[in-house]
This record gives structure tokens, sequence and C-alpha cells, in this order.
């Protein structure tokens, strides 16, 4: 794959992240009957693990990387607390950024991933996924797969399906996400939700 296509990929898997994530979140705090919005949405934490893993082997400043994930997870903390998470996904998401990156803090973060959102498995879905993109893709997309058999019969058992986006390569070029957009969107579009939910 070539650095362009390396490119592409990153940022429509980054579209494809932000896009399941409204529509699953428009599901959780709006319209909570309609389970099809939570299976599509199941699509969204794979890709956001895919592309943490990426920017944290794309980074030229690891230390900012990371404070900028732990930072956006304390400011969305007020939010994720009404749903009953008080270490929401960016917390996880963090964990593996940390331990890819040093792999010293790997039983650590692993740990600390327990009181997380998605917990242990999370953590570990994270490592299947860097896996498969940078030591051996068979057993990654094994490792992906098999994770999914500790939440059955839950609905994030259809975080599965992500893997066919992660296994393709050839994505057409898309308007690139603003940094600063990627970040602050989860919390003020959860605060957007929440708004909306408390007025209707």
């Amino acid at each position: 794959m070539t650095q362009e296509e390396s490119y592409n990929k990153i940022n429509a898997i980054k579209w494809i992240g932000i896009i399941t994530m409204t529509i699953d979140h428009i599901g959780y705090y709006l319209y909570p009957d309609l389970i099809w919005l939570r299976i599509i949405g199941r699509i969204a934490f794979p890709c956001f693990l895919y592309t943490t893993i990426q920017g944290t082997k794309n980074t030229r400043n690891f230390k900012r990387y990371l404070f900028q994930l732990i930072g956006t997870g304390i400011l969305t903390i007020p939010i994720s607390f009404y749903s009953g998470t008080v270490f929401n996904i960016l917390f996880t998401l963090a964990l593996v950024a940390l331990s890819i990156k040093d792999k010293r803090f790997f039983v650590l973060a692993l740990i600390l991933s327990y009181f997380c959102e998605y917990g242990i498995y999370g953590f570990l879905l994270g490592w299947a996924i860097y896996c498969m993109v940078f030591i051996h893709k068979p057993l990654g997309g094994i490792l992906f797969l098999s994770l999914h058999v500790f939440v059955w019969p839950s609905v994030q058992i259809f975080a599965c399906l992500a893997i066919f986006l992660l296994l393709i390569d050839n994505y057409i070029e898309t308007k690139k996400i603003p940094k600063l957009f990627g970040y602050l969107y989860y919390p003020l579009h959860q605060l957007i939700l929440l708004t909306v939910k408390f007025i209707v």
C-alpha cells in the first residue's frame, strides 16, 4: 500500500467512525428502541482504534498526542457519566496508544483498561488491530474475530463486521478532518443530543 493509499484509508475510516458513532448516539440518547441504530454504531469503536493506532505510529509528538486523548476524555467525563461511564472511550484509546508506543506499559494498561469503557475486551481489540496492521494480518484478523466471542450475545458482537473496513486498502480520497474538529466533536455532539433529549 502506497503512502497516499494509506492516508486515504486512515481519513476514510475516521469519517466512517464519526458517522457511525453519531448514528449510535442518536439511537442511545433519542431513539433507544431503534436497535438498528446501535447496531450500525458498533462499527465506530474499531474504526477509532485503527485511527488511534495509526496516529500513535505516525505522530511526531507522542506526548502531545496522548495528552490530547486524555484531555478530551477528561472534558467528556461529565457527559459520559450520564451513561454510567466515568472513564470513557478516549481513556481506552489512550491506554492502547501508550502500550503500543512503549510495550513496558502493556500489563499496567491492560489492568487499567478494566475500569474504562469497553474494558479489557476493548484494549485487546486494539492490540488485535495492531497485530493485523503491523505484524501479521491473518493472525490479527483471527484475534479480532475471536475476541467477539466474549461480548456475545450483546449488540457489541456486530463490531466484528468492521474487519471488512480494516482489511480493505483502496479507499477514495475524502476531505481531511481538521484535527481540532476530530477531538471536539466527541463531547460536543453528545452535549447537543443531550440538550435535544431534555428539551423534547
